[in-house]
């Protein structure tokens, strides 16, 4: 009885699911089917045996990741990179998104938005040059303009741990920022207009208006985001670390990204990065599902 009416509502908003399954073919072929492979972290996998002929290796991959001299390292300055990312990353797209709405000139408005969303669009390889040319200590814009002001030396910004941390978080925030702001700008458009004219009534300045109107309407979205944020805490993302680490930040800039692929493309080991890459993905589902059982506790708004 239930699934006929499960098929009769089906049925009745068919366009609707017809819309939705080419993203359902999507997910099912690019994020289901390769769960197949999984197995390649268990097995000593060689292209010739294929996935089920390769030998069954168990956790030897497992176990010679941990028992890797730097693994300690690695795990550690991953967590702290991805932390700085999420902790000082998260809350730019919101105050983006907030100022941006007090924003009653359109023109501006759009023009602001538009530098915001580019730097998305612009692949890292070309972001991490850009960096190169403003940053450099001989004859960089950013060094010329800081001799002449206060008249110091040029600053090495680039492979030095002294900045290290602060490039990385600057340099994924300017990418990052104008792009995941408009699900909050989307989210504030849909607050009732009425609340801002009731709080203008009981005297609520602009401030205000945006502490107890703004900020509650943005919240549930906000806390949705938060919980699937720290899934990519074990992942502090390859290409921009792949391509910011140097030699004299190695140990501060050694990430799981950057080890998997050159564990897995590199050097050819497809069995070892199979499996950091799996405890990567189990660390991301713990964390995911921590942090929304925290979120049932505080909060009404959870993921599942």
């Amino acid at each position: 009885m239930a699934s006929s009416l499960l098929w009769k509502r089906i049925w009745k908003h068919k366009l609707f699911y017809l819309f939705m399954l080419p993203g359902i073919i999507w997910f099912f072929l690019f994020s289901y089917v390769p769960l197949y492979s999984i197995q390649v972290a268990f097995r000593d996998f060689t292209f010739s045996k294929g996935f089920t002929g390769s030998a069954w290796a168990g956790l030897k991959y497992f176990r010679q990741f941990f028992d890797y001299y730097q693994s300690g390292t690695i795990i550690r300055n991953t967590i702290i990179i991805s932390l700085m990312k999420l902790l000082i990353g998260f809350p730019m797209p919101i105050i983006l998104a907030i100022l941006l709405n007090e924003v009653h000139n359109r023109k501006f408005k759009k023009i602001v938005q538009t530098l915001s969303y580019l730097p998305y669009f612009v692949s890292w390889i070309v972001v991490i040059t850009l960096m190169q040319r403003l940053l450099t200590p001989y004859g960089g814009p950013i060094n010329d303009m800081i001799t002449s002001i206060f008249g110091s030396s040029p600053i090495q910004f680039l492979n030095n741990t002294t900045w290290f941390y602060q490039v990385v978080v600057g340099s994924d925030i300017w990418k990052n920022i104008g792009w995941s702001s408009i699900i909050y700008m989307a989210t504030i458009s849909s607050i009732d207009q009425q609340l801002y004219e009731a709080a203008k009534i009981d005297g609520a300045g602009r401030f205000r208006q945006m502490w107890h109107v703004t900020l509650p309407g943005i919240r549930g979205i906000a806390v949705i985001l938060f919980i699937l944020a720290t899934g990519s805490l074990m992942s502090a993302g390859y290409e921009q670390l792949l391509l910011l680490n140097g030699p004299a930040t190695t140990a501060i800039g050694s990430v799981l990204d950057v080890h998997v692929i050159n564990s897995g493309i590199s050097a050819g080991r497809l069995s070892y990065a199979a499996a950091v890459g799996l405890f990567q993905s189990l660390i991301a589902l713990i964390l995911i599902v921590t942090v929304n059982r925290i979120a049932r506790k505080f909060s009404d708004v959870t993921l599942f």
